[in-house]
């Protein structure tokens, strides 16, 4: 954790206010995991005002609030210290802090594979390297200055963080909080996609990471960087990476169950990659062209191999009654989507491929072609799909007009108590859908 005195962060924020001479003991905008002695961000959301429960971050034992001037309310127990918007005055406090405590900052953002890449490059460098990282999928306006102040210490030799976006020019206001070193652009695709006009669009949007003075290099999925806006984002060097495209600086491609990869025209054979989804290949070459960056051996690299795991809720396996079910019910879009269902494997005995596929949310215009896409995909490589909302009706509509098995529902209790009655012993079920679809639940409810 970041040790920053209340002093200090008065000095920072240009609050003229006497305050102890305590410290926080860490930072939270939830007061659901609010612990004693933490400094509470009261934020104002488009549901829920943080305002409302500074009587509870009180009997939490806060020591302190960072509240919005216009609050006019009891401070219960807490000094509170008022600021024009709480949520830039957290940004400005991780922002002052990495600059008086720099640090080497490897950024990830990207449509899809953010996390993993980022645990990937996280196990990657600690081979060599102090490392630390941004928990879980903390990637947002407010989960990159928490995972700067809660989880770096300012003694690290890199920190990997994930930067995420919804909106043109958020990577921009993350990069200006965390100016990276290293960046890297996994893959752009249909995601949140509503706020944006085009794929080439939500391109240039995740470019920005690219953009920083600070910025020494890039490493970039090829196909991105055929788009000459990105190619001339930045000055920095631009390193490109591919499963597909042998021109690319960094390609990698399997041979039978061994990993080849070619560095600028080398050939290094890495082994085997023990985890499910074509996918997960693309993710860790991303990280290892980071990781040849900061000077890791190739036998560093493959020593940590085999050490590789995913993230919860990547095509994590269960086996329950018989079943097989890999829940991928994180998040989805078309391409993820697209990749789980080829990473099924063939059932043992009798078992039938099932898919059950909630919506895809945030697609505005091009939902309903997403959704008719994956339906088509699907029709390759399972026999059944159970449809869990109202955008998926593409996909049901598609297999209907098949004559294939669907169903639809809007109510995953509806869906559990039909699937319930469907599945046998040696099926394999894929769980995948947008995070507010909750299918992860269907493991514990089927």
């Amino acid at each position: 954790m970041r040790r920053v005195m209340l002093a200090e962060i008065c000095h920072i924020l240009n609050i003229q206010k006497k305050v102890p001479t305590n410290t926080p003991t860490g930072y939270s905008t939830d007061t659901r995991t609010l612990k004693k002695g933490e400094l509470y961000i009261a934020l104002k959301g488009e549901r829920v005002d943080g305002h409302d429960f500074l009587e509870q971050a009180g009997k939490q034992g806060a020591c302190a609030a960072l509240v919005s001037s216009s609050y006019q309310g009891g401070d219960f127990g807490q000094i509170l210290l008022p600021v024009p918007d709480p949520l830039k005055a957290l940004q400005e406090i991780a922002r002052k802090t990495l600059q008086k405590h720099p640090v080497r900052i490897a950024a990830v953002t990207g449509s899809l594979g953010k996390t993993t890449t980022k645990e990937f490059l996280k196990t990657f460098l600690s081979t060599k390297y102090r490392v630390s990282a941004s928990p879980g999928n903390s990637n947002s306006q407010v989960g990159i200055p928490l995972a700067i102040l809660n989880h770096s210490d300012g003694t690290e030799d890199i920190l990997v963080l994930e930067m995420g976006m919804t909106h043109p020019g958020q990577i921009a206001g993350l990069v200006d909080i965390a100016p990276p070193e290293l960046a890297l652009i996994t893959t752009a695709a249909l995601v949140h996609a509503w706020n944006f006009d085009s794929l080439e669009d939500i391109m240039r949007a995740k470019a920005e990471i690219l953009a920083h003075p600070k910025t020494k290099c890039g490493i970039v999925n090829y196909d991105i960087l055929k788009l000459d806006d990105v190619k001339k984002t930045g000055t920095c060097q631009k390193v490109s990476f591919s499963v597909v495209d042998l021109h690319a600086d960094y390609f990698m491609e399997v041979k039978g169950n061994t990993l080849i990869v070619k560095e600028k025209g080398k050939t290094t054979e890495l082994g085997t990659l023990d985890l499910p989804g074509n996918h997960n290949v693309q993710n860790m070459l991303t990280a290892i062209a980071a990781a040849r960056y900061f000077d890791l051996s190739w036998e560093e690299i493959k020593s940590s191999i085999p050490t590789l795991v995913l993230p919860e809720r990547r095509l994590q396996l269960v086996k329950k009654n018989g079943m097989v079910i890999f829940n991928d019910a994180y998040n989805a879009a078309e391409l993820s989507v697209k990749s789980a269902l080829e990473s099924l494997p063939k059932p043992e005995g009798n078992g039938t491929k099932i898919a059950v596929l909630g919506s895809m949310m945030e697609l505005g215009k091009f939902s309903d072609g997403c959704h008719y896409r994956v339906g088509e995909h699907a029709l390759k490589y399972v026999e059944k799909v159970f449809c869990l909302g109202e955008e998926t009706r593409p996909i049901y509509n598609l297999w209907m007009k098949e004559e294939k098995h669907a169903e639809i529902f809007t109510d995953r209790q509806s869906l559990v108590y039909s699937l319930k009655k469907a599945v046998k012993p040696n099926d394999v079920i894929l769980l995948k859908g947008s995070r507010s679809k909750e299918l992860w639940k269907v493991v514990d409810e089927i």
